[in-house]
């Protein structure tokens, strides 16, 4: 495989305006949550159901119903490291 070049890089390069929420608190933890701190159910079955459903509309128009399991201990996980940072969450899904 290639090496990425520079260009490509700096072509992907993506700015955020996250504007800071909590006094005091000046670093920041940012999470991915496609596979990270969540797992998409693909086929709901008897044995294998969803913690959350969400009702996701496409660019279509259609209404897309999508079913998530939440990892383990990341409600607590969360909670706990939000007493000393500020927390951001992402998906490119």
């Amino acid at each position: 495989m290639d090496p990425i070049k520079d260009e490509e890089v700096e072509s992907r390069k993506v700015t955020l305006n996250l504007q800071k929420k909590k006094l005091g608190i000046n670093k920041l933890l940012i999470f991915d949550l496609d596979e990270t701190l969540a797992h998409c159910v693909r086929q709901e079955t008897p044995e294998n159901k969803p913690d959350i459903h969400l009702d996701i509309k496409l660019a279509n128009g259609k209404v897309l119903k999508a079913g998530f399991n939440v990892r383990p201990h990341t409600y607590e996980m969360l909670e706990e490291l939000n007493k000393y940072y500020e927390i951001a969450v992402f998906t490119a899904s």
